[in-house]
């Protein structure tokens, strides 16, 4: 894991500003926070989890109390009675009378971020399900800290991000489009890798993670 200093220090080697005097390591930081915040919503790569009880004859799941306010959406839900992934859905896609139905609930979906929904309904309360949601990931807070789930081949979008930022506050436009784009093509590149990932994973893997 890269500490926060050394990430400091490349973004300040790559915008050549050595002198500490017009960019402080306090202030190339909050840009690497900043653009840690987007590539947070645009890869969805910090993943957490949380876990609900199995409700008898309950369609609607409330998680307002179990998501942080850095949660951004729920990703998907293992069911521990089926033991195994519950299918992502649209209420659109469900049959008429949808809600009367009762047996072991095989799919989910959202009613925005905090109400989660099952079908079927489940008849007993048996169970739970794990419930993964992506977040933002935490800032970093001090030169040595590091970020887990940041690896490696991630932190150059984040030095790209930095580096649009700084060069748009010095005013240097084309050079702040030319970094942001690079961001944009890196963000997205392991946005899809992580989707393609953790699709295969859930579909090949069975039981808890």
């Amino acid at each position: 894991m890269i500490p926060f200093s050394t990430i400091i220090q490349r973004v300040r080697i790559q915008h050549e500003a050595e002198s500490s005097v017009r960019w402080t390591d306090d202030a190339i930081g909050d840009s690497i926070n900043e653009g840690l915040d987007d590539f947070s919503e645009v890869t969805r790569f910090y993943e957490r989890h949380t876990t609900v009880p199995v409700v008898a004859k309950r369609i609607y799941y409330d998680i307002r109390g179990l998501l942080p306010e850095s949660a951004l959406g729920v990703t998907s839900v293992w069911s521990s009675p089926i033991q195994d992934w519950l299918g992502p859905v649209s209420p659109m896609e469900l049959r008429s009378r949808w809600e009367q139905s009762v047996g072991s609930s095989q799919v989910f979906f959202m009613r925005g971020l905090f109400w989660m929904a099952v079908w079927p309904k489940p008849e007993a309360s048996t169970g739970f399900h794990r419930i993964y949601f992506a977040g933002h990931a935490p800032h970093f807070t001090h030169p040595q800290a590091v970020l887990y789930d940041l690896l490696d081949n991630y932190v150059p979008a984040l030095e790209e991000y930095a580096l649009y930022d700084l060069a748009a506050q010095d005013g240097e436009t084309l050079r702040a489009l030319q970094h942001w784009a690079e961001y944009s093509t890196k963000a997205k590149q392991i946005a899809d890798f992580i989707s393609r990932r953790t699709v295969t994973a859930r579909i090949l893997r069975m039981g808890s993670r």
